[in-house]
């Protein structure tokens, strides 16, 4: 039968690192029994058994079938409740070749342990109060993090910056909310319009939901990067500062005309701040049905970028197609390429100039991009350099967006019926939703099957 996140009254054990051959690995091991189980497993039992929490054993993972030795490993030991998910636990450190880990697997199965679900350490964690909805999705998006931007936003979030900030304004909700009802069950002893509530009060705190719920655009791009297109004709040097800004050989350079026919998509890094670098056919008139789909989804690639570099042949010049570009996407960063070849013309004004020969202007070029998308994330310049504590409350769910916008509206609807004079309790019906529309986020009101669905998107072992 399948086992439900629900199901806590069976130890779970996973392994925690990536699978594959490493210098270490670490299984973990948790819920009712869990030190007695290892310590059934292990060389000198009476010594885990007896562990203080947060404490490492040295020993040896054994075959209790015939005492045969598996691995030499450290124990770290986690008794209930001061361990990481409020549970008994221990972590066993061990090689990391792929038949100790699959041996220590199959032991601890035999010895009682359920495999565990994906994210239910975690989830564990969040029923036993050591974390809540918010720092546990924050875990996962530390876990998932590609670039320094990313990593300080998503432990902003498990440090529990979000957190804060969700519970003081639903705080603030509820606070109107109870004046509401009070004033509500003592109406005929106050005859001022809407029970005497301030308007301006239940603005301020709309307005704060809705700065949260905007975070979201600026939290979206440091979890998945910004796209910047390599865009211009054939042969201007697309791919060649391409592969220079992504440091690799990812693009095919030819002189052939519609040699790159399809898009290439990498990630960078830009002081921080995550690009999908994205290079892109060149923009002609097509020669045959798969390059003029190649230019077709580049041009479709363009319109959905958030920067564009325009890439032009110094040798060869402006031509027509160059400027009708430029005038239809006026924002784009102007590259004049090649300008190490003798017969390459003076650049315009308000072009950058390169070379992917020599890599002249390419650092030039790396800052201007990352100046042109560093407003898109909602930055300042020393916006970066900030610590975790100073820094700006983002949101990167789509879970916790939605939920603010129906907080938002609700709270919207509340001033609605507040101005319109409307009976009381129809604004306690507003301000209850907006209250639990923010509690859903932190998982202080969540159905199982909320709960069930954030978890299951987790990796194994966390």
């Amino acid at each position: 039968m399948q086992r439900s996140y629900f199901d806590a009254s069976r130890p779970i054990a996973a392994l925690a690192t990536v699978p594959g051959e490493s210098a270490l690995a670490v299984i973990r091991c948790a819920g009712p029994g869990a030190v007695d189980l290892v310590a059934g497993l292990f060389s000198r039992p009476a010594a885990l058994g007896s562990a203080r929490s947060m404490s490492l054993v040295h020993g040896e993972l054994v075959d209790p079938s015939d005492g045969a030795a598996v691995d030499e490993i450290l124990a770290a030991v986690f008794l209930s409740p001061d361990g990481p998910i409020g549970e008994d636990g221990v972590e066993l450190y061990c090689h990391g070749s792929p038949a100790v880990i699959r041996k220590a697997l199959s032991l601890l199965e035999g010895a009682g342990f359920a495999p565990a679900l994906p994210g239910e350490f975690t989830f564990r964690a969040f029923l036993h109060g050591k974390t809540d909805l918010v720092k546990a999705e924050a875990v996962q998006e530390l876990v998932r993090a590609g670039s320094e931007g990313a990593r300080v936003e998503a432990l902003r979030r498990l440090e529990g910056g979000l957190s804060r900030a969700l519970a003081s304004v639903r705080e603030a909700i509820v606070d109107v909310l109870a004046e509401v009802e009070a004033r509500l069950d003592y109406a005929e002893d106050d005859d001022s319009p809407a029970g005497g509530l301030d308007p301006d009060s239940l603005q301020r705190i709309r307005d704060r939901v809705a700065l949260l719920a905007a975070s979201y655009v600026s939290g979206r791009l440091y979890e998945r990067g910004a796209r910047a297109i390599v865009a211009g004709r054939p042969n201007a040097g697309k791919s060649s500062l391409f592969n220079l800004l992504v440091r690799e050989d990812r693009s095919i350079v030819a002189t052939d005309p519609g040699t790159t026919r399809d898009w290439i998509e990498t990630a960078i890094e830009l002081g921080g701040l995550p690009v999908r670098l994205v290079d892109t056919a060149g923009l002609r008139e097509a020669e045959g049905e798969i390059e003029a789909e190649g230019v077709s989804r580049s041009r479709r690639l363009v319109e959905e970028s958030e920067a564009v570099i325009y890439v032009v042949d110094g040798c060869g010049g402006l031509s027509a197609a160059d400027v009708a570009f430029l005038e239809s996407r006026p924002d784009s960063l102007c590259v004049w390429n090649k300008v190490d070849a003798p017969s390459c013309a003076e650049a315009p004004a308000g072009f950058l100039r390169t070379s992917a020969a020599t890599g002249e202007g390419l650092s030039a070029l790396a800052e201007a991009l990352r100046e042109r998308i560093r407003p898109r994330f909602g930055l300042d310049e020393s916006a970066l350099s900030r610590s975790v504590a100073e820094g700006d409350i983002r949101i990167a769910s789509e879970r916790q967006k939605r939920l603010l916008d129906e907080a938002v509206a609700a709270l919207d609807s509340c001033r609605g019926e507040l101005d319109a004079r409307a009976p009381l309790d129809a604004l306690i019906l507003d301000l209850r939703e907006a209250a639990d529309s923010l509690g859903e986020i932190t998982g202080e009101i969540a159905s199982k099957e909320v709960l069930e669905a954030v978890f299951s998107r987790f990796c194994l072992g966390k």
